[in-house]
């Protein structure tokens, strides 16, 4: 039987979870016999970041289960331990955000202890991280908190440029685009189309290196909302159909009703939001 060392077991399980193949990724780690508790940490970790994007662009239900799993077994690897804690930040931010209609953004009908909370353990992290690189993943999803869920969108703003600042210090790619995905979007808000469209395709142009295809879907959808705004109908119906097909194939209904709103929107002349789709992932 061929032996594969566990960290890299975990690096092909996310490149298949970047693609939108969590069933797969999930299955490789499943099959993977560990050599020793240091292993099954790093498996167990790999394991919740797959059900935790899962539960997130599938809404499934894993991955609360699988970052509780991953703490206890990281505990005394502190890059493992924060990764961990990471992943149960991440879910617990989609689990306040997203509704069973799809995202909800602004504190109206929050419970703002949740807000505080999260804000709380997103700044502890920030202090804990040990690298750039984390420190990066974490201010990013500070500003999530502080714009999506606090509605704090010049707190957010900032967050988000720093973030961006660290990523691009660090070289990660993913955390890069999400920075401009959300700064993009306060640009457009701004009355600065041009600008909010070249983030946006910078964005998908990272997400397209990473093999991050859900990401790249939710990139487009953006761009397509913002061709429909601005007038492009053609540019917007044909981006919203190759989201809708990718979107159906992959299971990710709220990226296929969204590319279905703006299809729809290009054929009846009616307002399209170029916000369409998940905040982010």
């Amino acid at each position: 039987m061929a032996e594969i060392p566990a960290d890299r077991l975990a690096d092909a399980a996310r490149a298949l979870m970047l693609a939108g193949r969590w069933a797969q990724a999930a299955g490789l780690l499943e099959a993977a016999v560990p050599a020793g508790d240091a292993e099954r940490a790093v498996l167990a970790v790999a394991d919740a970041e797959v059900a935790v994007d899962e539960d997130f662009w599938a809404r499934t239900k894993r991955g609360a289960s699988a970052a509780e799993r991953a703490r206890l077994a990281a505990a005394g690897d502190p890059v493992l331990s924060f990764e961990a804690e990471f992943l149960t930040l991440k879910h617990d931010y989609a689990a306040e955000l997203l509704g069973p209609d799809g995202p909800r953004f602004g504190p109206e009908g929050r419970d703002g202890r949740i807000i505080d909370d999260l804000a709380a353990r997103a700044a502890r992290l920030r202090d804990a991280a040990p690298d750039q690189r984390h420190a990066a993943a974490a201010t990013f999803y500070a500003g999530l908190i502080e714009d999506n869920l606090r509605g704090d969108s010049a707190a957010g703003r900032s967050l988000f440029a720093q973030a961006l600042t660290e990523a691009e210090q660090a070289g990660d790619d993913l955390v890069i685009s999400e920075a401009l995905r959300h700064l993009g979007y306060h640009a457009g808000e701004a009355g600065h189309p041009d600008q909010a469209r070249q983030m946006w395709e910078r964005s998908t142009e990272l997400r397209q290196r990473a093999g991050a295809v859900p990401y790249v879907l939710s990139q487009q959808l953006l761009l397509a909302g913002l061709a429909r705004e601005t007038g492009d109908r053609d540019a917007a119906r044909v981006l919203a159909g190759q989201v809708r097909g990718w979107a159906r194939a992959l299971g990710i209904g709220l990226l296929e009703s969204g590319a279905a709103a703006i299809e729809e929107a290009c054929a009846s002349g009616g307002p399209a939001s170029a916000q369409a789709g998940p905040a982010s992932a």
